[in-house]
């Protein structure tokens, strides 16, 4: 079979296109009333650990120092050194109180249940809409994309068949399918604004869990902070720049008018 003599019936968009849309509209917005009656009243209300927050702002804050340490003096350049990290006195040289996952997790158990619901609302319905497209709408070919595609984006776009003489820019239903529900997050975030539902962010707590559970040391991120702030080499940025500066203006007048 040829790319050229395949020709897809129009009924494939009466019967696939446009139900499959609709059943995905409609689960993302069951979805998302569904966790916003699920969500507890009290998740906006949980105290802010004040030092907490100080010590992330601070590595930022370091960080950035760090980063662009070449457009300040270096005078500047050390007094922020010694803020961070200077003996005894500095931001990163006292000790961190920083609360794991788990901590916060034992002492806050609407932490855990917001999570759990989250994760309820969010993968069971993608879990289970995804077996029903599988049992109603696999073995489709819904449409092609207009621009040619290497055959290691097969195994993306055509998901639910196995013809390997089709051109790849040929994409199925189940593929169709994936590319919508991340797709239309974008839309849902104009509906519902921050309380969109979003996979990629149950993801990263998952993965915060995780890392959270191995036992990952704040007082480690301070004493590598430390290490980076000792590191920089100091080259200013700025040299030269009145100079560059003049010359610039000086052509900018030499130029003639434009005439219009």
């Amino acid at each position: 079979m040829s790319s050229e003599d395949l020709v897809l019936d129009r009924k494939v968009r009466d019967w696939v296109v446009v139900p499959l849309t609709l059943c995905i509209l409609l689960m993302m917005l069951l979805r998302q009333y569904v966790s916003k009656i699920l969500a507890s009243p009290s998740a906006s209300k949980q105290p802010v650990d004040t030092k907490e927050l100080r010590e992330k702002q601070a590595l930022a804050r370091s960080q950035l120092m760090r980063n662009n340490a070449g457009y300040i003096p270096a005078f500047a350049v050390q007094q922020r050194r010694n803020f961070f990290s200077a003996k005894e006195v500095g931001v990163f040289q006292k000790k961190s109180e920083a609360k794991g996952v788990q901590e916060q997790l034992m002492t806050n158990p609407d932490m855990m249940q917001n999570m759990m619901k989250q994760q309820l609302t969010g993968l069971v319905p993608q879990i289970a809409m995804g077996a029903f497209v599988n049992y109603f709408f696999s073995g489709f070919i819904m449409g092609k994309i207009p621009f040619p595609l290497s055959p290691s984006f097969r195994l993306m776009l055509q998901r639910g068949i196995d013809l390997p003489s089709l051109d790849v820019a040929y994409f199925t239903s189940l593929s169709y399918y994936m590319l919508l529900l991340f797709g239309l997050r974008g839309v849902m975030s104009l509906m519902f604004k921050e309380d969109t539902i979003d996979e990629t962010q149950l993801q990263k707590q998952q993965m915060t869990m995780g890392m959270g559970q191995m036992g990952q040391d704040p007082q480690k991120t301070f004493e590598q902070e430390r290490a980076a702030l000792d590191a920089i080499e100091y080259v200013s940025k700025l040299d030269g720049i009145n100079e560059l500066a003049a010359e610039t203006l000086q052509k900018g007048l030499n130029k003639p008018p434009r005439i219009r």
